[in-house]
């Protein structure tokens, strides 16, 4: 069998460049795969002018302009389409890592090499959300992207499973809704579940540890972030508060991230009378973010679409915190209702602002599960871990190949 020397990761973004989660796997995959041997170069945007960057001895960012207008996966690759075209036949493998948005089918028969795709969240399933909450809780952003980026994700997501020799589905849902939606083969296509680089997030929370007050703090907070989208359902979190702090009035909610819903959330704060209880913290590096998670003394994430395991849901285990989500099939890949995590009926307000109230008052419980959702992560999503699937999978892509 022949053995894998050096791989492309092709990612729209890379951080510190980041937007979402895609961006964080690209990185926590990119350094495991580097630590186990193999050269690695990741293709992503975040210059003005094409510039290879020697990250160390095995891992080169190859970074490009990229357009700062939707869809930015798309343009990417058509702005250095010749800069990829002539760089990508010197790797074994071509791994692109944002499903529904690549163009290396187009060709990948010139090219020659086998493509592996990542596939997340499929765009019909996204497409349900577009339905499923009420239009004025939609922006101007949301509407375009399922009036129009659906149509052209689907495109794409057809030539992916028609041309890539392999696919990898991030969890089982994800992999459920595309052989669902999209007929996708299950005898080309591994479920790896997401992974989380552990000693990285450790290494922030140490550091951040050597500068943070130790006077004890009076509040107590809610941690909770994402692209303010209208799937990520932060408006139910939001609307679930007032019963929160009519409990409870020294708690606490910081919302990080950026996004088309910005404004209407901040309309949605005024409305409810949580100025003094909310606060939109915006995008912030991801460092600092690690460090407000560990800081907080519980996490939300009410999300209603998710690639399988979420990276923050897991970030937030690896800091020890219980976290309350919706139940939904990605949720149950990673949350084990009052083992590993407080689950609640979707999209219900009370059942959101009662999990809080009870985590706020039952310290134990908050804690147990907090210890609990770290030995999971430890145990099931170590990217240290997960990588050797990965290379399993690109290994019997290149036999394939011979």
């Amino acid at each position: 069998m022949r053995r894998l020397e050096s791989i492309a990761l092709v990612s729209a973004a890379y951080p510190p460049h980041t937007s979402g989660g895609i961006e964080v796997q690209t990185y926590d995959l990119a350094h495991a795969l580097s630590s186990e041997g193999v050269d690695v170069t990741v293709f992503c945007g975040g210059a003005k002018v094409p510039k290879l960057i020697r990250e160390h001895e095995n891992l080169k960012i190859f970074r490009m302009p990229m357009a700062d207008a939707p869809p930015r996966v798309v343009w990417f690759q058509l702005q250095n389409l010749e800069i990829l075209r002539r760089t990508l036949p010197n790797y074994d493998i071509v791994h692109s890592q944002h499903s529904s948005g690549s163009i290396y089918g187009l060709f990948k028969e010139k090219i020659g090499k086998p493509w592996v795709v990542s596939f997340h969240d499929h765009q019909l399933r996204r497409l349900t959300v577009f339905f499923d909450v009420k239009p004025w809780n939609l922006s101007l952003g949301d509407i375009m992207y399922y009036t129009f980026g659906c149509p052209l994700f689907e495109f794409l997501t057809k030539m992916e499973l028609k041309w890539a020799d392999h696919y990898i589905a991030c969890g089982e849902s994800g992999f459920r809704d595309y052989v669902k939606f999209s007929k996708m083969d299950p005898a080309k296509t591994t479920v790896i579940p997401n992974g989380i680089n552990l000693e990285k997030i450790r290494s922030i929370i140490r550091s951040a540890k050597e500068y943070e007050n130790s006077e004890e703090k009076d509040d107590f907070m809610i941690f909770t972030c994402g692209r303010l989208y209208a799937s990520k359902g932060i408006q139910y979190l939001l609307k679930a508060m007032p019963h929160v702090i009519k409990r409870f009035q020294n708690v606490q909610l910081k919302i990080f991230g950026k996004g088309p819903l910005y404004s209407y959330l901040q309309g949605l704060i005024r409305s409810l009378k949580l100025k003094n209880n909310v606060t939109l913290e915006g995008h912030v590096p991801y460092k600092q973010l690690i460090s407000e998670m560990n800081k907080s003394d519980l996490a939300v994430f009410p999300s209603m679409v998710e690639v399988g395991a979420s990276l923050a849901v897991m970030e937030a285990m690896a800091c020890h915190k219980a976290v309350v989500a919706f139940n939904y099939p990605f949720s149950l890949e990673i949350i084990e209702h009052l083992k590993t995590g407080y689950l609640v009926p979707p999209k219900n307000v009370n059942a959101v602002a009662k999990a809080i109230c009870v985590l706020i008052e039952d310290e134990t419980l908050r804690k147990k599960l907090g210890e609990n959702a770290y030995c999971n992560v430890v145990r099931n999503h170590d990217s240290k871990n997960v990588v050797k699937k990965y290379l399993e999978v690109y290994s019997n892509v290149l036999s394939m190949q011979n």
